[in-house]
């Protein structure tokens, strides 16, 4: 069994190409295909799902830009209702206006705990019955590698097409 090429990402999947066959490990799943069989490979990426988890997140969650204009706000608010204390000789207008200018602060620093959605991205095998889609991690140098490892399945399918 000569290797021709493999790739393989951090999350535990990994494809391994030989002159005639295509072995594939995923979590929960091992297939060896013929090569006789495949029409095409490819990355398919999942952008509808991306997107639509994205909505959900900015929806949930406060996005730094807006994080930023409320800290603003408050903040000047707070300077200026401090000013106005300090005109008036008022020490709790004062202490108030200090205390929406730390609160403001205190916003600006805020992050969400919860991490925004990531593309999920796919190796795709294009059969004569169908297509096989294995899920694999595309970040980082994972996009070069992948990309690589399908043009060498290319070729050695254009090689064995010819033969």
């Amino acid at each position: 069994m000569n290797v021709v090429s493999e790739f393989g990402d951090n999350q535990g999947f990994s494809v391994k190409l030989t002159e005639d066959k295509i072995f594939i490990s995923a979590i929960g799943n091992e297939e060896t295909l013929a090569l006789r069989g495949v029409n095409g490979v490819g990355v398919y990426d999942d952008i509808e799902k991306y997107n639509k988890d994205l909505e959900e997140y900015n929806k949930k969650n406060m996005t730094p830009k807006k994080r930023k204009n409320l800290s603003i706000g408050v903040i000047v608010f707070g300077v200026m209702y401090a000013i106005f204390g300090i005109s008036q000789g008022v020490s709790q207008l004062v202490g108030l206006g200090v205390f929406f200018a730390i609160c403001g602060v205190i916003i600006s620093k805020y992050k969400s705990k919860k991490q925004p959605p990531a593309l999920d991205s796919f190796f795709r095998i294009m059969l004569t019955g169908g297509d096989r889609k294995f899920k694999f991690d595309k970040s980082g140098n994972n996009a070069k590698s992948i990309a690589e490892f399908i043009n060498k399945v290319e070729e050695t399918l254009t090689a064995y097409n010819k033969a």
